[in-house]
């Protein structure tokens, strides 16, 4: 037997003799340098991996301010870019942006390094902080009702969106009216680095009843989903995450109801919601958990489960619907896996019925228009005997412990679904000026395929007095894949360009001459 056939041995006796767990790259001092004279951008950044591991360099282009991001190929890239890249200092990346050129545009590059290893997806679930989480509810706790404790709830706000814009999320605010007050759901997103328009959603609401401190419901939810920003935050993630505050849940589900209604953008696709709904009360004495009326029937396996436990309210609640088993399934096993010590009871919804115990919360208007969610609670007044009264405070049964393994199995289960990359990102803006001077305008230029579906490119020629024109094609990723020198037709017309015979997809074509330049997008069949 080899020393290998006792690695088993070897982890238990001495783990420190066996390999660390591969660490993330670390990118820093991205800087961006434009010249609008010659629509060039200059990025320089720093680039560190404790293993020296090759790494990929992507860079994405917002022209919104980081709401939204294009994926590399809306401006063709040379340099350290792409794979592989070798860890160091001043490493540089050089972007045609003549497609991004605006007069008085602001502009942001976010540049993301992977060093495609295996995510230590345990090692992040164990940075949960149950102090941060006390500290956190100990700012948060207070009336935060829009009339009995309007000032403390401008106050959470205004917290959770610094906090957002602190951590290089997009914050926004999703507003709405609601009888004479306006209604502010708080958004704090990170794109997604493959699949921007898929989604995935960590929420709680904010605000409380008229008369409530709400540590448990729902300061207990809102610390939870900034926890879980802090952490998850610092890495690319394949699909874009948005975290959320709603305001009005104690007002009719109004602020979810509002977003779900109209404030989803069309092109995106919510592939998931975990909602926060009170995870911070927890007592290991029996007789503390009662259920609702007709829980037994429903849910005979979960019910049975508290009564073998002697009713005591030491487990988090899992409540999905039948519709959408995933995600159900992916917080039990995340649990399971990564926070083996949290006890989960797991309930679906069954298809045809509606529950009203299990729509309380605002995943209930994502269930509504068949959007997957799921509602993680202690189970409100069926544990809480402090639920709406003003004896909801965290020194009355939170337990911190408890609310931090709760947070620890919604990041697991949420970095999943996300898609978590073993990488690090940086943004970095520039603004836009007036671009540089263009072709003469008796030069009508376009470009397209050539025939349509010939893998071939041409150029339309209206009367142009220029002699020659220098003609470069690039794929989306910014490798130049043609140059030629070609002379004006005498009569307008379309003139194949000698391009190789090219792969279905979208192409930018720079055409160069005395005084300016135009580019062009093409896409061929």
């Amino acid at each position: 037997m080899t020393v290998k056939d006792f690695s088993w041995l070897l982890a238990l006796l001495f783990p420190a003799l066996l390999p660390a767990q591969n660490g993330a790259p670390v990118l820093q001092n991205l800087s961006a340098d434009v010249d609008w004279n010659t629509q060039t951008l200059t990025l320089q950044y720093d680039i560190s991996d404790p293993e020296n591991d090759p790494l990929e360099i992507s860079v994405y282009f917002s022209a919104d301010g980081g709401k939204t991001y294009s994926l590399t190929g809306q401006a063709p890239l040379s340099g350290d870019v792409g794979f592989p890249v070798l860890p160091g200092a001043g490493r540089t990346v050089t972007a045609d942006v003549s497609l991004l050129a605006g007069g008085g545009a602001s502009f942001m590059v976010r540049v993301v390094a992977d060093d495609r290893q295996p995510f230590d997806l345990q090692g992040l679930v164990n940075e949960v902080d149950s102090n941060r989480l006390r500290a956190d509810l100990q700012f948060v706790e207070g009336i935060r009702h829009r009339t009995g404790g309007n000032v403390h709830l401008n106050e959470v706000r205004d917290s959770i969106q610094t906090l957002f814009a602190t951590l290089g999320l997009y914050a926004e605010q999703h507003t709405f009216p609601y009888l004479t007050y306006t209604g502010r759901n708080l958004l704090g997103t990170a794109p997604g680095t493959v699949a921007p328009d898929t989604v995935v959603i960590v929420d709680a609401h904010y605000d409380t009843v008229f008369n409530a401190p709400g540590a448990d419901d729902n300061g207990s939810g809102t610390v939870g989903i900034l926890e879980i920003a802090r952490l998850l935050s610092r890495y690319p993630c394949r699909k874009s995450v948005r975290f959320i505050g709603f305001d009005l849940e104690e007002s009719g589900l109004t602020g979810s109801s509002r977003y779900v209604a109209n404030g989803i953008a069309a092109n995106e696709e919510i592939q998931g919601v975990f909602n926060f709904e009170m995870i911070g009360y927890y007592s290991d004495k029996p007789n503390t958990q009662a259920l609702p009326s007709g829980f037994e029937i429903l849910f005979p396996a979960a019910a049975a489960a508290v009564a073998a436990n002697q009713y005591r309210g030491d487990f988090i609640t899992n409540v999905g619907n039948a519709q959408f088993p995933a995600i159900t399934n992916l917080f039990q096993a995340s649990a399971a896996l990564y926070v083996p010590d949290l006890r989960v009871i797991t309930v679906s919804e069954p298809m045809g019925f509606q529950v009203p115990d299990l729509r309380r919360s605002d995943h209930t208007p994502f269930w509504t228009v068949g959007i997957p969610a799921i509602m993680i609670t202690d189970g409100a007044n069926f544990r809480n005997e402090c639920y709406h009264t003003p004896n909801d405070t965290l020194d009355n049964k939170l337990n911190f412990t408890f609310m931090s393994r709760v947070v620890k199995a919604t990041l697991a289960a949420a970095a999943q679904m996300a898609g978590i990359r073993h990488g690090d990102w940086a943004t970095v803006s520039f603004e836009g000026t007036v671009r540089a001077a263009d072709l003469p305008e008796q030069c009508a230029l376009a470009a397209g395929a050539y025939p349509p579906s010939g893998g071939r490119i041409a150029l339309f020629w209206g009367n142009c007095p220029l002699p020659e024109l220098q003609v470069q094609l690039f794929d989306v990723k910014g490798a130049l894949l043609h140059s030629e020198t070609i002379t004006p037709p005498q009569q307008p017309g379309w003139q194949p360009l000698q391009t190789p015979g090219l792969a279905p997809g979208v192409y930018v074509l720079h055409v160069q001459g005395a005084g300016g330049r135009r580019s062009f997008k093409v896409a061929v069949f």
